[in-house]
């Protein structure tokens, strides 16, 4: 028999409920703790793009989506567009795309501290290990990294190894603590974990920077409408993603809005909606035998993310949604069972009989 699992599909608006910020905010959030060199330089690009851009008003900054996409496109089509290289190179803004995404890092690891003593989290991490749950992160953020696994962070964690009865994190957009081996070399190694070839994890939450200057940059997919995931380590994750989808008996989507442009991952989970009716593929291209459909639960409070979910679910499979922030269900759903000693329920049961 199949072992069928629990599955909490993390987005953008999990992490809103700690602090951290929503996509269309990011851009604006994160301008200001940019060096003045690198918002000289990203100015200049968003103009090209964006002839109305001026920083001194909200309502002009792009999604960051939207901005990193064009910069894919400029970086793809740059020798077709110009005999020969200006002042301006691919070098540069290649670079430019880096310290945009590094800033972002620096300023999400700050978070951190104060999102992770949220008490809603605490309940909520409480109950994947009650149910020793899938969770499918499509968050940079460490927040359940470390308040789910501690110290104890391993190949196993991540999914890149099977074991029983324990919680999973699966991160198909990469993670704030993943570098690639040669990235960390100059790292203690006590102070770091091998969790899939070539790429290691700090056992403890760490700044990407060290004393001496070094910088150390995250293996996390760039939040754009053209989403690399060529690297090994990402076909792993996605694979492990669809695996967890077909075969469960519940999905619960927590802040997730599945955005229509994201289509790698309306590929997947479609996959995985579609293998639980139908049947996995197996080894030499014949179904397994098929688990049946999940139990879907939609947890946020935009009604357009929940259609956008249910469109891609399929009509065999029925969705309940709770038009609620993360927190607010968590607070409510997520609480510890009461645990009373055998005596104190033989009192209540007394007290029970007596009315």
């Amino acid at each position: 028999m199949v072992e069928q699992k629990k599955v909490y599909v993390i987005g953008a608006g999990f992490s809103a409920g700690l602090g951290y910020p929503l996509a269309n905010n990011l851009l604006i959030e994160v301008w200001d703790r940019m060096s003045r060199q690198d918002r000289t330089a990203l100015h200049k690009v968003i103009r090209f793009h964006y002839p109305n851009f001026n920083p001194k008003h909200k309502t002009t900054f792009p999604y960051i989506e939207a901005l990193l996409t064009k910069m894919r496109v400029n970086l793809d089509m740059f020798d077709m567009s110009r005999p020969a290289d200006g002042n301006f190179t691919k070098k540069k803004l290649l670079n430019l795309e880096g310290r945009l995404l590094y800033a972002i890092s620096i300023w999400f690891h700050e978070l951190y501290k104060g999102a992770s003593d949220a008490n809603w989290l605490q309940n909520f991490v409480g109950r994947l290990n009650r149910e020793n749950a899938i969770v499918i992160s499509f968050n940079w953020d460490l927040v359940l990294d470390y308040e789910l696994f501690s110290d104890g962070l391993d190949e196993y964690s991540y999914g890149f190894k099977a074991r029983k009865s324990a919680v999973k994190l699966l991160k198909p957009h990469g993670s704030l603590n993943w570098y690639a081996e040669s990235e960390v070399a100059s790292v203690n190694a006590s102070l770091r974990t091998t969790i899939y070839p070539g790429v290691e994890v700090f056992m403890s939450p760490r700044k990407i920077g060290s004393r001496k200057g070094n910088q150390y940059k995250p293996m996390i997919v760039a939040p754009s409408y053209i989403k690399d995931f060529t690297k090994p380590v990402y076909e792993k994750t996605w694979q492990a993603c669809t695996n967890a989808l077909s075969r469960a008996s519940e999905v619960t989507f927590i802040g997730y809005s599945l955005p229509a442009d994201d289509t790698q991952a309306q590929f997947i989970l479609r996959c995985g909606f579609h293998n639980q009716i139908n049947g996995r593929l197996g080894k030499y291209g014949t179904r397994l035998p098929a688990t049946g459909a999940s139990k879907v639960t939609i947890i946020n409070p935009d009604q357009e993310a929940a259609k956008r979910i249910i469109g891609v679910v399929g009509p065999r499979v029925q969705c309940n949604w709770i038009p609620e922030r993360a927190q607010d269900w968590a607070n409510r759903y997520c609480k510890p069972p009461l645990f009373f000693s055998p005596e104190i329920r033989r009192n209540i049961r007394n007290q029970s009989n007596k009315t």
